[in-house]
């Protein structure tokens, strides 16, 4: 008989329309069987013959499992394998980094570190060119900065990847110079192809151990279920070197606890017709590719995303799309005629403005009811560009973290005026847009709760586009779950639905609201069975 469980003893949030709580619910194997009283849940286990194991939740809350709708597998293990630079605050710190790893490495790999945020280094400090070479002037050695748009290398890893001083950027890229006119290191959106086309894989043995962490690290946050950025050729952020990223996550799904809904990155359908027709995609695994994804500008933090007027802290610029609009536009007509659900990145107020045009004519041009069509971060959109995506029906996946991340420099970047209108939360949900949240791991840390506690609060940060506790829940269950079409099967606790729970030491409707960020994640189910969190594993080791 499949392993039963009947949870009571504090509050359940089940999400679901009309009955937002419930007294018990009980599971049969990885389905949820029955929600509402407790007397009758153990009514149903004794008419069914079921003898489930009860779970006094003793005043924690019992929740869906969270929903992460727009993660990157293989750059997350890839991070969780190089150097970890995200909180080096100067110069002597990043080398210390870099020189812990270099031992670790074989002779053909490059030194790798990620998460570098060049805002956290002392005035005068620049990590460029000039620097690696002084460090590591005979390994090759690339830096990701912390938004992933952006890589930093040295002159050997300019002659590895052949790029010449003379090098010219691609079409939606820039390559950073010097006073001289020489290389300074610094490559920026798709000029981030050039060196990554030549960068060697990571040790297999690194990768698979960093595998096992990162997705202990989602289980522990209380994430059940994600929406998986895989990319199929050299577009992307891991360059040519990603490109059969989907035969990776299908080498490691067996310590991928979490279901999957694919998104393929790439230039054409090749890719996500190969997922759909490959073994990652049966029904067993289980994981669901129906969603492409197209990059249409940059980021705030390497002035790249495409905005309607030129940043405040560097005049010279506005950012750019980093496609033209007719190439987008062939894309998103080939996918949504396809059938496939059209995931678009854009940032920028420009950029996602260029983006809603597109989407106009393509819904103009080819009706489709119920298509879902995706807004990726939709970072900064005045109250007129929102009431035009809401009028159009496209969905928005935002990450409430950003705003942990840039609230301190977003100001002066983007200026005081401009800034009221970043991560309009609330006015997105007045306008009736399904909106979800993620973390775009590794670009921040897959941390539910506090990026809950920053939905609901915002750091401080322009605390007039705070939403509901309620609503903030509702970004990483139900409305996750429906713009990835898996109402029907998670995102609530409802009968019928797979058995995806998280329990938590508090119900974040129930604490204060400044407390919501005090919450813990006790104990993560996915399919019916308690599954390890990254604390277990820690324990497990020390043991």
């Amino acid at each position: 008989m499949a392993t039963s469980y009947l949870f009571h003893g504090g509050p359940i949030l089940t999400m679901a329309d009309g009955a937002l709580r419930a007294e018990a619910v009980l599971t049969a194997g990885d389905r949820i069987v029955f929600v509402g009283a407790l007397g009758e849940a153990r009514d149903r286990a004794r008419r069914t013959g079921a003898a489930p194991e009860e779970i006094d939740l003793d005043g924690g809350a019992l929740l869906p499992g969270f929903i992460d709708p727009h993660l990157h597998p293989l750059p997350m293990m890839f991070f969780a394998a190089n150097a970890d630079l995200e909180t080096a605050a100067s110069l002597a710190d990043v080398r210390r980094r870099l020189d812990a790893l270099a031992p670790r490495l074989t002779e053909a790999e490059w030194l790798i570190g990620v998460q570098f945020e060049s805002k956290r280094l002392a005035g005068p400090e620049r990590l460029d060119r000039r620097t690696l070479d002084a460090w590591f002037p005979e390994r090759p050695t690339l830096i990701y900065t912390r938004d992933g748009h952006a890589v930093i290398v040295n002159s050997a890893t300019l002659r590895a990847a052949g790029v010449a001083e003379d090098a010219v950027a691609p079409a939606g890229g820039a390559l950073g110079r010097d006073a001289d006119g020489r290389l300074d290191g610094l490559f920026y959106e798709a000029a981030t192809g050039l060196p990554l086309a030549h960068m060697p894989g990571p040790d297999p043995a690194r990768m698979l151990e960093a595998s096992r962490t990162c997705f202990a690290a989602l289980a522990a946050a209380g994430v059940t279920s994600i929406g998986a950025m895989m990319q199929s050729d050299e577009e992307g952020p891991g360059g040519a070197s990603a490109r059969m990223e989907s035969l990776v996550v299908q080498a490691v799904r067996e310590r991928m606890p979490q279901s999957i809904y694919a998104i393929v990155i790439g230039k054409t359908l090749d890719g996500v017709r190969a997922l759909v027709d490959s073994p990652l995609n049966d029904p067993g695994n289980p994981t669901r590719a129906r969603a492409i994804k197209i990059f249409a500008d940059g980021t705030f933090g390497s002035c790249t995303a495409c905005m309607s007027e030129p940043y405040a802290d560097k005049t010279c610029t506005h950012g750019y799309m980093t496609l033209p609009d007719d190439e987008i536009y062939r894309r998103m007509e080939a996918a949504h005629i396809a059938g496939y659900q059209i995931c678009i990145h854009a940032i920028g107020d420009q950029g996602v403005a260029n983006c809603v045009r597109l989407f106009e004519r393509l819904l103009a041009e080819h009706p489709r009811d119920d298509h879902r069509h995706r807004i990726e971060h939709a970072s900064i959109a005045a109250p007129d560009l929102i009431a035009r995506i809401a009028r159009i029906g496209l969905q928005i996946c935002t990450q409430p973290l950003f705003i942990r991340s840039e609230k301190d420099w977003l100001p002066a970047r983007l200026g005081a005026e401009r800034t009221r209108h970043v991560y309009p939360f609330r006015d997105f949900f007045a306008a009736g847009i399904p909106l979800a949240g993620s973390s775009d791991a590794p670009i921040e840390h897959p941390d539910v709760i506090a990026a809950i506690d920053y939905a609901v609060n915002r750091g401080g940060f322009h605390p007039e586009q705070g939403v509901e506790p309620e609503q903030a829940v509702a970004m990483f269950t139900r409305n996750a779950a429906f713009i990835q079409f898996e109402e029907a099967e998670k995102g609530a606790l409802e009968a019928g639905k797979a058995a995806d729970l998280v329990i938590l030491s508090a119900s974040p409707l129930d604490v204060p609201a400044d407390r919501i960020g005090e919450i813990k994640v006790l104990r993560t189910m996915i399919a019916g069975s308690f599954v390890q969190t990254a604390d277990d594993a820690t324990a497990e080791q020390a043991g």
